[in-house]
């Protein structure tokens, strides 16, 4: 049996996609060859030929599975800490109920939120506290990074290495975070009106300026089906959450700093802020990294 590379499999699941049918598969010196369906043209396929189209979505998938990853490690550790302060029965936690409706907005897996339920039950598992960490990134760019980790020490350690690494420098706090501002942010997977909007956050008391937004799947990782996405103050997300969700909105929420201006960056500045970001956010205790690039 011959065993093709990884990386050719998935052309061949890509041209499956595109309704291009593969007939025969040969291995041939070097690489493989293809001989495609009647009206379709021979093609050789070595494993180094990728085209840079086909490596731009494999990127696309990677960073779509490490974002998903990441959400379903945030919604376990938001788990874990509903449980070790009010206990397992989300009819009388409501910071637990809130977690799961938002888990269920997120597709994340019941087994998930049932493993991370047994393991705040367990005394020895340790709580998680929530981080920030400010950096200056290249070209006078601004970087926080949100960090919820059960262990400070170990959270710090990795990412002041990556930072230093990443020729980035650690900045003291709020002399990155003034340039920023603290909303509420909350991605819906419904529509909803401006008017409707209104109607929900005078029903829940909120008072704070809302707005609508469009989702932002390259900065803020929104998932496909977030059709868009409500800004709020601060000490409002969790009401405004809550009033959604009662009004049958699927919806997730989030505090997030929101760039009170854009720093224009040259082009090898802007690359290594993204692989500083990229690298960050492969840590497990790192739950985002925001920037005010433009």
């Amino acid at each position: 049996m011959r065993f093709f590379p990884v990386s050719f499999v998935l052309l061949c699941a890509f041209c499956n996609a595109m309704n291009v049918p593969i007939v025969t598969l040969k291995h041939h010196g070097p690489g493989y060859k293809m001989n495609f369906a009647p009206g379709h043209n021979f093609a050789r396929i070595c494993p180094a030929w990728m085209g840079r189209k086909f490596e731009n979505n494999k990127l696309k998938m990677a960073k779509t599975a490490l974002a998903y990853a990441k959400k379903a490690s945030y919604i376990g550790k938001k788990v874990v800490i509903a449980v070790k302060a009010a206990g397992s029965d989300p009819n009388s936690n409501r910071a637990l109920a809130s977690v799961l409706r938002e888990a269920n907005a997120l597709d994340v897996p019941k087994d998930v939120v049932e493993r991370n339920i047994k393991k705040a039950l367990d005394p020895v598992t340790a709580d998680y506290k929530e981080l920030t960490y400010e950096a200056y990134g290249k070209g006078g760019v601004g970087l926080i990074i949100n960090v919820l980790s059960d262990n400070n020490n170990r959270a710090t350690a990795d990412v002041n290495m990556i930072v230093k690494k990443s020729g980035c420098s650690i900045a003291s706090t709020g002399s990155v975070a003034f340039n920023f501002q603290r909303k509420g942010r909350i991605a819906l997977k419904k529509a909803i009106s401006e008017d409707a909007l209104i109607d929900v956050a005078i029903e829940a008391g909120c008072e704070g300026d809302i707005t609508l937004e469009e989702p932002d799947q390259d900065n803020r990782n929104d998932n496909d089906d977030v059709v868009c996405v409500v800004l709020t103050d601060a000490t409002e997300l969790g009401a405004m959450q809550v009033a959604l969700q009662a009004a049958g909105y699927e919806c997730s929420g989030v505090l997030v700093h929101i760039p009170l201006s854009a720093v224009e960056c040259g082009e090898e500045d802007a690359a290594a802020n993204y692989d500083a970001i990229d690298r960050l956010e492969e840590l497990d205790d790192v739950t985002s990294v925001e920037h005010n690039m433009a």
